[in-house]
């Protein structure tokens, strides 16, 4: 009766666990299958038209002289800058002082840094930034605008800026400090451009801290 009793256990329980294995394959199959979706997507190109193009720049207060204006900078405390000069750098985001170090607006305060201008992230700005919707386009993707005027049209830029009235379809690019780079900002500003960019893989991404 035991041998029995313990054959009869055993022909109850092997169906019980194929039936369990196959629960678990139903329930993990569309986590795999969306892992996999995603993991064929990184590194290929996508492209689509209609975009809006404007650009961004440092200003420099020694090309922005004006009557002197006393603001309160974090940390530091009350110094004077050029009227002219605070307003730029209030609607650019970083302005780089006479003293060599740059002042930044954000969060309705001025803020000093020694490094120079910073992106959201809190990276130096370099020429082929852009500022992205990253609803949109993944942060770190490269991006190329062909449509843009030479040289921008032939280069390929990092997605690594945000902006807080860069919603959509807008990409705003970093064009570099100074007067010069502030004639590329109306040189690039064009609607209707055709945008492709390549999202990086997950392991690239997390090296980049996004």
């Amino acid at each position: 009766m035991k041998y029995q009793s313990k054959k009869h256990a055993e022909f109850i329980s092997r169906p019980l666990v194929f039936a369990a294995l196959i629960c678990i394959a139903v329930l993990l199959g569309p986590v795999v299958y969306r892992n996999n979706s995603k993991a064929q997507t990184q590194g290929k190109s996508m492209c689509s038209e209609g975009w809006y193009i404007t650009g961004y720049y440092v200003p420099r207060e020694d090309e922005l002289p004006g009557d002197p204006e006393e603001i309160n900078v974090e940390r530091v405390g009350n110094l004077s800058f050029s009227q002219e000069f605070l307003n730029e750098t209030r609607t650019e985001g970083w302005g780089i002082t006479r003293f060599g170090w740059a002042l930044g607006y954000y969060s309705g305060r001025w803020h000093r840094s020694d490094r120079g201008p910073l992106d959201a992230a809190g990276n130096l700005l370099s020429e082929g930034m852009i500022a992205i919707d990253r609803s949109l386009i993944p942060p770190g993707a490269e991006v190329q605008i062909t449509t843009l005027p030479s040289p921008w049209s032939s280069k390929t830029f990092r997605a690594t800026d945000v902006g807080a009235g860069i919603v959509g379809q807008h990409i705003d690019v970093f064009t570099g400090t100074g007067r010069a780079a502030e004639e590329e900002t109306f040189r690039v500003t064009s609607n209707n451009n055709r945008v492709c960019f390549t999202a990086k893989t997950t392991r690239d991404s997390s090296r980049d801290g996004f």
